[in-house]
């Protein structure tokens, strides 16, 4: 429902992207300058001595259930079917405007809707602030645009329950199944209500492309299982509790060219046997990226193959990148390390020709 927006979600657009310089200074300014804590963290805390560089890949915040997020939302909408000649005044059955298919109010239904109708394999415009009480689902082969990540046309998500995907897209079904969704141009935000809910869930899902996106306010940005050939690229991830999470049986993400900053944990986090679950995620490359002022760490990492290339690291907490011992066959390569350092407890990391970080962190520089 598009309504006045509430003070906590004005907190959420309003909300600055700064970095400070060292965890003193993080803390100073978490706590005492007011920002608002991102949705998720009201009620999870780490446990008690975690956190440091230390310690397993279990150290994860009290009450999070990954299991539960990876499942996304129940059963689809009970709508009214979209009309056989489709709506009324729409120009272009291939490029269309929110306006134009019934506006904020209709957004869940329509996306419910759509698949098989004249109005399916599309590309629909959020042109207008929508406001929304409950979650959407992106059908295959379609695409979700905004008017720009900064722009009049925006998503804000609000009273999410836990564990409920504000975004989810629709699973690939069957041997060969694709899902070929794109969210582009768009600003997604969350209300911090205090649940755990997260922005994007692109769990089950196949070739999902995410360009010039802004997620801020959710207890994870993006978080996928069971996800393939997910491409984020010149995109915001900020002041979620987790900007991006790849749980498990997931592999070849690319994240490119995009700041992940201002996360209350971590803002990367790939789990791997380290975290207690089965192995499964491999190959994601995160290159050219922007990791500033997020509290525990800029990336926690324990699974095969993850590449981290010509990437900035400043100003993230008590860990900079946390290699786990399950991690196997990590990369670090020409990154610039300004403020941050690499805890590796692994046996096959691999580094060379980076900027800045200290003899000794990480094997081969």
């Amino acid at each position: 429902m598009n309504r006045k927006l509430t003070p906590s979600i004005s907190r959420v657009l309003g909300r600055a992207v700064a970095v400070t310089l060292g965890l003193s200074a993080v803390a100073v300014g978490w706590h005492q300058i007011g920002w608002v804590t991102p949705e998720g963290v009201a009620h999870a805390q780490y446990p008690s001595g975690s956190g440091g560089s230390g310690g397993s890949g279990g150290d994860m915040p009290s009450g999070f259930d990954p299991e539960a997020m990876a499942e996304g939302p129940d059963a689809p909408l009970s709508c009214a079917p979209i009309p056989p000649g489709g709506f009324a005044g729409v120009t272009n059955d291939r490029f269309y405007f929110l306006s134009e298919v019934g506006g904020c109010e209709n957004l869940p239904c329509f996306l419910a809707s759509v698949p098989g109708t004249v109005h399916a394999n599309a590309t629909l415009v959020i042109d207008e602030l929508c406001v929304l009480d409950g979650p959407i689902r992106i059908p295959s082969r379609f695409t979700l645009a905004g008017v720009g990540p900064g722009g009049e046309g925006m998503l804000v998500f609000q009273d999410l329950p836990d564990n409920m995907p504000a975004i989810s897209v629709e699973e690939a079904v069957g041997v060969g199944g694709i899902s070929e969704i794109v969210i582009r141009d768009l600003g997604i935000f969350g209300d911090d209500n205090g649940a755990w809910s997260a922005g994007i869930n692109v769990s089950g899902a196949n070739l999902i492309t995410l360009d010039r996106v802004r997620v801020s306010g959710f207890s994870v940005g993006l978080f996928g299982q069971d996800a393939y050939s997910v491409r984020v690229s010149d995109s915001t991830f900020y002041a979620n509790a987790f900007n991006v999470m790849i749980y498990n049986n997931a592999n070849h993400w690319r994240v490119r060219d995009s700041a992940l900053s201002l996360a209350t944990f971590y803002s990367v986090k790939v789990f791997g046997p380290s975290d207690g679950v089965r192995p499964g995620n491999n190959d994601h490359l995160f290159s050219g990226n922007r990791f500033e002022g997020s509290l525990m760490g800029a990336m926690m990492l324990g699974s095969v193959g993850t590449m981290l290339m010509n990437n900035r690291f400043e100003s993230n907490g008590l860990n900079g990148v946390r290699i786990l011992p399950s991690a196997s066959d990590t990369r670090v390569v020409g990154n610039l390390f300004s403020t941050d350092t690499v805890h590796d407890s692994s046996a096959s990391t691999k580094c060379g020709f980076n900027i800045g970080l200290p003899t000794g962190d990480c094997p081969g520089d």
